[in-house]
């Protein structure tokens, strides 16, 4: 334990570029299913068999239809009968959206933080960088009730309730443990609510039935106190109506963040001093923990739906190029409808003292002038391209997998033998983690690359986009 928590200090103090992808790596290592991949029956043929096949496309539709029949069992088991469009946007996918929406905002701010940096809002200073025992604490408390999340979801025991409740009280119990290791309040109760939502997820995921869904439903509900947006049930409600058997779970879940929304407004537009004093608090905790999650959560739930549908079109008509091409142009279109649905949200609904929420042209400024500062806000706005990334890290992996032969070869030999050597089935576990981690990690160092190329053009040319939008209603 010793070792792994100085890697993990080691590589929290290297560029986010290669420590990161080095602490991903060390979370798969902490998976049974592929540290020890060689020790199962059902697994280790299905991987040999992938390393040795020599056809990319062949194993990019055994990939994706595994992958596509797995979400498809634990997001759209009401939806099974019915044609592939229901079992695309299932009500389970918006129960695991509206769950994981609500930690976008919060984790990448506190991987921000964790990386060292202060958190910037508006100008002002709203979470100030901690020193590195703070960071290494929340990142193995955090960490740690995340994994034992994870492993819950992946269990297939009786006994993976337990797990659960576990992974809660490792969550509660270092939120007591955390000030006396100089972990800011905020980071610490922000962070607990994050990593609940992302449990909250992955219980609605990987369990079916109406406790599932009551657990998942509460925590988005949480978030979903403070947070959708306007086009909650235009985006979803033509599938909601489509649905027989989930209809009426989905129409009322539309409608309580319908409500919510009118209850934010409401608690903005109400007092004659909004925040009281602290106004810029105010309106950060407003758009983190309110508007930012909600507003995530259909558009992702949206957007995930899109690549699920394509992905599954692509693989019955064996075209997978143009139903690639497809989810890219459909993840841009709807990452821009999310940036223009934020900036009227902040345009039109103003404090009664008439003082817009957030001064968009300082905000485009300073996104210009420093954007490291709003690195978490990016990343919030971005997560709409994550199912057409994960989509790409599978390609990736398919890709990585043909060729050279002998690296194959080598990996699948040590399945092989991993029967009866324990040091051969550790070797094929670290390989196919580390050609998971490069797959997984490969379209974010590209992306990132493309974003920062020519001194930022791209996100220039995006700002840009949206500031245009934001001056022709008004806005600026």
């Amino acid at each position: 334990m010793e070792i792994v928590l100085k890697l993990l200090d080691w590589s929290l103090r290297q560029h986010w570029a290669l420590g990161w992808p080095i602490v991903c790596f060390m979370v798969l290592m902490c998976i049974p299913a592929l540290r020890k991949t060689a020790d199962n029956p059902s697994d280790r043929p299905y991987w040999r068999d992938l390393l040795r096949h020599d056809g990319a496309a062949e194993r990019y539709r055994s990939v994706m239809r595994r992958g596509l029949d797995w979400l498809d069992s634990r997001l759209s088991a009401h939806e099974a009968p019915q044609g592939p469009a229901q079992k695309a946007w299932s009500f389970g996918l918006l129960n695991a959206t509206m769950a994981l929406a609500l930690a976008y905002p919060i984790l990448a701010i506190t991987i921000q933080w964790l990386c060292g940096s202060a958190i910037d809002f508006g100008g002002q200073e709203v979470m100030a960088a901690s020193p590195p025992q703070a960071r290494i604490f929340t990142a193995v408390w955090l960490g740690s009730s995340v994994l034992v999340y994870l492993f819950a979801g992946a269990s297939k025991s009786r006994w993976r309730w337990t797990l659960v409740i576990l992974a809660t009280g490792i969550l509660l119990l270092g939120l007591i443990f955390a000030d006396g290791f100089a972990v800011p309040g905020n980071i610490a109760v922000a962070g607990t609510v994050a990593v609940a939502s992302v449990g909250a997820g992955t219980v609605a995921v990987a369990f079916t039935g109406p406790v599932a869904g009551a657990f998942a439903g509460a925590v988005a509900g949480v978030g979903a106190f403070v947070a959708p947006v306007l086009v909650a049930a235009t985006s979803a409600g033509t599938v909601a109506g489509a649905e027989e058997r989930s209809s009426r779970p989905m129409a009322r879940r539309l409608l309580f963040c319908g409500v919510l929304v009118a209850l934010l407004i409401v608690a903005i537009k109400m007092p004659d001093d909004f925040g009281a004093g602290q106004r810029n608090q105010a309106v950060f905790f407003m758009l983190t923990m309110g508007l930012l999650p909600l507003v995530n959560a259909v558009f992702d739930f949206a957007s995930v739906g899109l690549t699920r549908y394509l992905l599954r079109l692509g693989l019955e008509q064996k075209r997978a190029a143009w139903p690639a091409v497809l989810d890219g142009l459909g993840g841009i279109a709807i990452f821009f409808a999310l940036g223009c649905t934020l900036i009227a949200f902040v345009t039109f609904v103003v404090p009664a003292d008439g003082v817009p929420l957030v001064d968009l042209t300082q905000l485009f400024a300073d996104m210009r002038r420093a954007p490291g500062d709003y690195i978490w806000l990016m990343v919030t706005l971005f997560s709409t391209l994550i199912p057409t990334l994960l989509h790409l890290s599978v390609a990736v992996l398919t890709l990585g997998l043909q060729y050279p032969a002998g690296v194959r070869n080598f990996v699948a030999g040590l399945l092989e033998r991993g029967e009866q050597s324990g040091q051969a089935a550790l070797l094929s576990g670290i390989c196919i983690c580390a050609m998971i981690t490069i797959a997984l990690w490969c379209p974010i160092w590209i992306f990132t690359f493309v974003v920062t190329h020519d001194h930022g053009a791209i996100v220039n040319a995006v700002l840009w986009g949206f500031e245009a939008f934001a001056w022709a209603i008004g806005g600026i």
